[in-house]
C-alpha cells in the first residue's frame, strides 16, 4: 500500500505556519489574513482516474492531479484555464462513452451571481462542452443525477449565506419549508432548455444510480426530510435519528407537467454512501452496494458499522456486521476480471475496529455479503478515514488509460 498527502496550497501554507490558516469550508471571514486570496483547496473527498490522470477532488477547487504511481502532488488541473473555482466531487463517468460530466457550484463564489457550470470532460481529457446555469439560491449542491439523455441538478433546502453569518446565524443551514428544486436539462442542451421541478424539502448527498425507463427518469438515492449536519437558519439542530436517510425511488417525468415527482422507499435502513456497478452508470441497475447502521451500540450515529447489498428488484437484503463499536466506510464494487454480468464480482471497504488502533480491508464476494469476508488485509496502523473510494481492475479503459503503460 501507498499512503501520502495531497499537497494543495492550503496544505503547504498551513504546514509552513504550523497552525491552521483557513477558516471552515474557506470561510474568508474566519481565514487569517495572510490567506487572503488564496484557494481553499482539500484534495480530500474522492479520487478517480480520468483522461490519462489520478485526480484527488473536493468539490470546492479544481482537482489535484497526482503521479498514479507514487502519489507525489503535481498540479492542479485547470482543463487549460476553464475550471479555475468550484468542481464536484461526484462527476459521473459514462462507461459507454468515458466522458466525465461534472459540475461546479457558486462559480463566482458567495459575493458573484448565483450560477453554476456544467461541464462535459471528453475521454482524453479536454473539456468539449461548457453551460452556465443560473442557481435558484446559494445550495449545498454535493452531488447531480445523470442519465443517457438528461442531467439534474438538485436546489436541496441547505444553503449558505455570508450575510446570515454576517448577522450572527449560520453560514450554512438548513432553510426550513424551502421545497427542493430540481432543473431537468437534456444533456446535450442548454440552460434555456431547462424545466423546472419542486418538491419537498429533502437532503440528498449521494445518489445510487439514475436512468430513463418508459420516458421517466428513475432516481435510486439515499434521502431524509432533514438534516443533523448543519443547523436550521435560527441554530436549532435536528438529531441523526430524527433525520436519517434511507433508500428512495425518485421517478421524474422530464417531458411531462412541472411538478411532477414521485417518491417511493425502497429501504428503510439508515444508510450512507450507496454505489452501483459503476460500468452500470446512468443505465439500469439493481444491486445498491452501501454501508449502513445497525446502532448496534447505543447511542452511537457517527458511524456505520455494517455493509449492505441491497436488490432494489426482488427487495433481497444481505449484511455484514462488524461488530459494536466498528465504523466501516464506503462499499466500493469491483468488478472479476473479464466479467460483464452486474455485481459479478467482489465488495470491499476499509473498517476501523472497535477499540484499535488498527485498519483492515475487508473484501466479499460481492452477491454474499452475509458469508462475510472472503479475504481480510489487516493493517496494524490507523488508516485515515475518507468519504470516497474507487476500485480500477487492470482491464478498465481508465485504467489502462492511466497506468498500462
Amino acid at each position: 500500500m501507498r499512503n501520502r498527502w495531497v499537497k494543495t496550497e492550503k496544505f503547504e501554507l498551513e504546514k509552513a505556519a504550523g497552525r491552521r490558516l483557513f477558516g471552515i469550508f474557506g470561510n474568508p471571514m474566519t481565514s487569517d489574513p495572510s490567506v487572503q486570496g488564496k484557494r481553499y483547496n482539500t484534495g480530500n473527498t474522492n479520487i478517480i482516474l480520468h483522461g490519462g490522470q489520478l485526480l484527488a477532488l473536493m468539490e470546492g477547487a479544481p482537482p489535484v492531479a497526482l503521479d498514479p504511481r507514487k502519489l507525489d502532488t503535481l498540479h492542479e488541473e485547470t482543463y487549460g484555464g476553464l475550471v479555475t473555482s468550484s468542481f464536484s466531487a461526484h462527476p459521473k463517468i459514462d462507461y459507454a462513452t468515458r466522458e466525465m460530466i461534472n459540475t461546479g457550484a457558486a462559480i463566482h463564489g458567495m459575493m458573484g451571481p448565483a450560477e453554476m457550470r456544467y461541464d462535459v470532460v471528453a475521454a482524453d481529457g479536454t473539456i468539449r462542452k461548457t453551460e452556465i446555469i443560473p442557481m435558484p439560491h446559494f445550495s449545498l449542491m454535493h452531488t447531480f443525477l445523470l442519465t443517457e439523455n438528461w442531467a439534474i441538478f438538485p436546489f436541496i433546502p441547505i444553503d449558505t449565506d455570508l450575510k446570515r453569518f454576517a448577522a450572527g446565524g449560520p453560514m450554512t443551514a438548513w432553510v426550513n419549508d424551502r421545497p427542493t428544486k430540481f432543473a431537468v436539462m437534456p444533456r446535450e442542451g442548454t440552460a434555456d432548455q431547462i424545466k423546472w421541478f419542486e418538491f419537498e424539502p429533502r437532503h440528498m448527498f449521494h445518489e445510487l444510480n439514475v436512468w430513463e425507463e418508459d420516458g421517466k427518469i428513475i432516481a435510486d438515492v439515499a434521502a431524509a426530510n432533514g438534516t443533523a449536519l448543519f443547523p436550521d437558519e435560527t441554530g436549532a439542530r435536528r438529531t441523526h435519528g430524527d433525520t436519517q436517510q434511507s433508500l428512495r425511488r425518485w421517478t421524474i417525468d422530464p417531458t411531462g407537467n412541472t411538478g411532477w415527482i414521485k417518491e417511493e422507499v425502497l429501504n428503510g435502513r439508515d444508510i450512507q454512501f450507496p454505489r452501483p456497478d459503476d460500468r452500470l452508470m446512468t443505465r439500469k441497475s439493481r444491486h445498491s452496494f452501501a454501508n449502513i447502521n445497525l446502532k448496534s451500540r447505543d447511542g452511537r450515529v457517527e458511524g456505520m458499522d455494517a455493509v449492505l447489498r441491497y436488490d432494489t428488484q426482488t427487495g433481497e437484503e444481505d449484511i455484514w456486521h462488524f461488530g459494536a463499536g466498528a465504523a466501516a466506510g464506503e462499499l466500493v464494487f469491483a468488478p472479476r476480471l473479464g466479467s460483464t454480468d452486474e455485481a459479478d464480482g467482489y465488495a470491499m471497504t476499509l473498517v476501523h475496529p472497535a477499540n484499535s488502533g488498527t485498519s483492515e480491508l475487508a473484501i466479499f464476494a460481492a452477491k454474499d455479503i452475509a458469508a462475510g469476508p472472503i479475504a481480510r488485509v489487516l493493517i496494524p496502523f490507523r488508516v485515515p478515514s475518507g468519504f470516497h473510494c474507487n476500485f480500477y481492475a487492470e482491464d478498465n479503459p481508465l485504467y489502462q488509460q492511466t497506468l498500462a503503460n
